[in-house]
């Protein structure tokens, strides 16, 4: 077992109940544009990989078991798919319980791929080597690299404190450690966290920021593409503004996106006025908002004539 700090816990519970994300990065099937759930841009579940990497072995021994019994199924009511846990290799094989849940013919085409990584504990290589496997597959389902994937980060202390937690004699033990003031609230908010932290990570979340203005702009200009997609242009139009340190490398990715492993600067054309006036037909944008929303809206393959 994972020795629990009682007050960083308890303290962390109420901050993902009150609203603060337990992870981050690219949006999952539950994820909503311009109120449209992202799953309804494709049919059937995602498939969820989650990499134990950078995990502690006493972490996984918690981990492991949580989720076989009791993640998986909320989950996969959450229209996620688990592969088995990966480690040093990427190496996807679905779980029993996945392959009982698969739909028929779910494995015969590309579906949206969602990694779910440790937050902080993932080194900058570790992409390469998902963009790698991926590619390299040869199943049905993931022929020659799936077609959407994105990354998203969890917070590896919480889930483990959530599934220490599932535990009754460990449950019942962390309340005895609260004031007695608490322990009532404790019984209202454990569960309520359980599903906050289940939801974020197939994306259940509101994004705020310029990230969610162009987002919302660039799902207007053409909803039937896909969130991962439009996500990914977005992504790569914020980040040629950023300096190195501050770029956002683990969020969205489609197969196209490989190009911008070329590094950065990209080179940028200036918004065209057929763009202009069809973007200022939705909002009226300030020029460099303007802008950015063209260059994601290139980015995501579609261009607009003078």
């Amino acid at each position: 077992m994972v020795a629990l700090d009682v007050a960083a816990t308890w303290t962390r519970i109420l901050s993902v109940t009150a609203g603060a994300a337990a992870a981050i990065g690219a949006p999952g099937p539950a994820t909503r544009v311009r109120g449209k759930a992202a799953l309804s841009w494709i049919e059937g579940p995602w498939l969820a990989i989650i990499d134990f990497q950078g995990v502690k072995r006493c972490e996984r021994e918690v981990l492991d078991p949580w989720l076989s019994q009791h993640a998986e199924p909320l989950l996969l009511v959450r229209h996620l798919l688990l592969a088995k846990p990966v480690s040093d290799e990427v190496f996807i094989d679905l779980t029993s319980q996945a392959r009982e849940a698969m739909p028929e013919g779910w494995r015969d085409a590309p579906r949206p791929v969602l990694i779910l990584a440790p937050a902080a504990r993932t080194a900058p290589e570790r992409r390469r080597e998902y963009l790698d496997a991926l590619s390299q597959l040869r199943i049905p389902l993931l022929a020659g690299g799936s077609e959407l994937w994105g990354i998203r980060e969890f917070d590896v202390e919480l889930l483990v404190a959530l599934a220490q937690l599932a535990n009754p004699a460990e449950r019942a033990a962390f309340r005895a450690a609260l004031d007695p003031s608490q322990t009532r609230l404790f019984d209202q908010q454990l569960p309520a966290a359980e599903a906050a932290v289940l939801d974020d990570l197939v994306g259940a979340r509101d994004e705020e920021g310029a990230v969610a203005a162009d987002l919302d702009g660039l799902s207007a200009l053409h909803p039937e593409a896909h969130p991962l997609a439009v996500y990914s242009a977005v992504e790569r139009a914020h980040n040629r503004r950023r300096a190195e340190k501050e770029r956002t490398q683990f969020s969205a990715r489609t197969v196209a996106a490989r190009l911008s492993a070329r590094g950065f600067p990209e080179a940028a054309d200036p918004c065209t006025p057929a763009f202009a006036e069809r973007a200022d037909a939705l909002a009226p944008l300030l020029a460099g908002d303007l802008q950015r929303l063209f260059e994601a809206n290139q980015l995501l393959g579609f261009c607009e004539e003078d």
